[in-house]
């Protein structure tokens, strides 16, 4: 294990409990891991949401403007 592995490691380890959920979907975003929505979002919001990020990482984005139409 590398030195800076190690080293986050033991940032993780200090962590209370609570900052867990945070940092799992840190990590999630960075890694390029399908993104795990927690709630009781319907399968269309959940898609409109996975649209979104997909959009970002590409360099796009969706006007306000038409978010708000999506939600009327």
């Amino acid at each position: 294990m590398s030195e800076l592995r190690r080293e986050i490691k033991e940032y993780v380890d200090i962590l209370p409990e609570s900052k867990l959920p945070a940092l799992k979907q840190l990590l999630t975003l960075i890694t390029d891991e399908p993104l795990i929505i927690e709630t009781d979002l319907t399968d269309e919001e959940k898609a409109i949401i996975t649209e979104g990020m997909e959009e970002y990482k590409n360099g796009g984005f969706i006007p306000l403007d038409e978010v708000r139409r999506m939600f009327q």
